[in-house]
């Protein structure tokens, strides 16, 4: 019902419900917003009266001018459960809301390849992967371009949240649902923006490993391109769902700071960085684990892989856990087949299909 969906909505970013009696829920708001001590918002618990929707309406209005929404974006956001993925281009140029023809062009065609790497890298889980899979037309064809904005040029895309893109298949770890890739986006932006934009990684094979749920080269490239043909000094990326509001600020973006991208992209190319099914054969160095029973149970050690000396890891189920404990020790070495995904001196696996201890 949609007054649970409001109410989910505010409880999420922090707002109380402070009394509850037959025909309203009080919330308060946080202190953050500098709020008189006695306002609040009385939400419905029913809406079957003839005023329900009139009054349901106003309270959306006021919500979301809080969260620099339209009324119209916290209905999609309640009512469908979607995601409004924001984006605020500001400069000179675009105080008046305009953009010119050939930038606009740019945004919305990298854009939709960004949605679209995305989402391929969702699925295939590589950072070195190029192809698109055929799922990723079906999370495209379920996001639309909704109006925009005055004050900075603002785009605002309505993106899938709760939608299936790809099935459980005999050797896939999960169903992949449009949620995870709207957070990847999410995710990648940020990375970009701390790590790279506004920071100076060291690029590892350790490093790649560690980062690799936030690292492909296609889509890097792409964003590279994005702000490089729509000329974008300050952009701003936000998204909005039932659950939080994240936004993640670009200022200043000169050609040295897009040069650090190319660079990280470049080195990131230069590392061999492989996903398959690999066999390692090695001794134990680390074993950690908050409950031998349960499922979270990690090991790392060493061993050989094509010749060369790797460091490898990878989670455990509780029968392995506790034999790899016995195994290290009586110094026992161990062997682990399974997907992995690896450069010349780091390996993850990701999915162990045999776990044995060399008597």
């Amino acid at each position: 019902m949609i007054t649970e969906k409001i109410i989910l909505f505010l409880v999420n970013r922090e707002w109380a419900v402070v009394s509850e009696n037959q025909n309203f829920l009080e919330v308060k708001p946080p202190a953050a917003f500098g709020l008189a001590d006695d306002f609040r918002i009385h939400v419905p618990k029913a809406i079957d009266k003839n005023d329900s929707q009139s009054f349901i309406n106003n309270i959306i209005e006021i919500i979301a001018e809080f969260y620099f929404l339209t009324p119209d974006d916290l209905n999609i956001i309640l009512k469908n459960e979607n995601t409004i993925f924001k984006i605020r281009v500001y400069d000179e140029l675009t105080g008046e809301g305009r953009i010119s023809l050939n930038r606009f062009e740019s945004l919305i065609e990298k854009i939709k390849s960004i949605l679209t790497d995305t989402a391929s890298f969702v699925i295939d889980k590589s950072v070195t992967s190029t192809r698109v899979p055929e799922e990723v037309s079906r999370y495209i064809n379920l996001c639309n371009f909704l109006q925009t904005e005055k004050g900075s040029f603002v785009a605002k895309i309505q993106l899938p949240s709760k939608e299936l893109i790809k099935d459980r298949e005999l050797f896939d770890r999960e169903e992949i649902y449009s949620e995870e890739i709207n957070k990847k986006l999410s995710d990648v932006f940020s990375f970009i923006n701390t790590n790279i934009l506004e920071g100076n990684a060291e690029i590892t094979d350790e490093y790649i490993i560690e980062n690799e749920a936030k690292i492909n080269i296609k889509l890097f490239k792409d964003i590279e391109v994005f702000f490089e043909k729509a000329k974008l000094k300050n952009i701003d990326f936000t998204f909005h769902n039932i659950e939080n509001s994240n936004t993640i600020v670009n200022t200043n973006v000169t050609p040295a700071k897009l040069h650090k991208l190319t660079q990280f992209v470049e080195q990131i190319e230069s590392h061999t960085y492989e996903v398959g099914v690999i066999s390692i054969k090695g001794t134990i160095i680390t074993l950690k684990s908050k409950d031998p029973d349960g499922l979270r149970n990690s090991v790392t050690f060493t061993g050989l892989y094509e010749e060369m000396p790797v460091v490898a890891t990878a989670n455990l189920s509780s029968e392995q856990y506790k034999d790899a404990i016995e195994a290290h020790k009586l110094k026992q070495y161990i062997i682990i087949t399974g997907l992995a995904k690896r450069t010349k001196t780091r390996a993850r696996f990701v999915e162990v299909t045999n776990f044995e201890v060399e008597e």
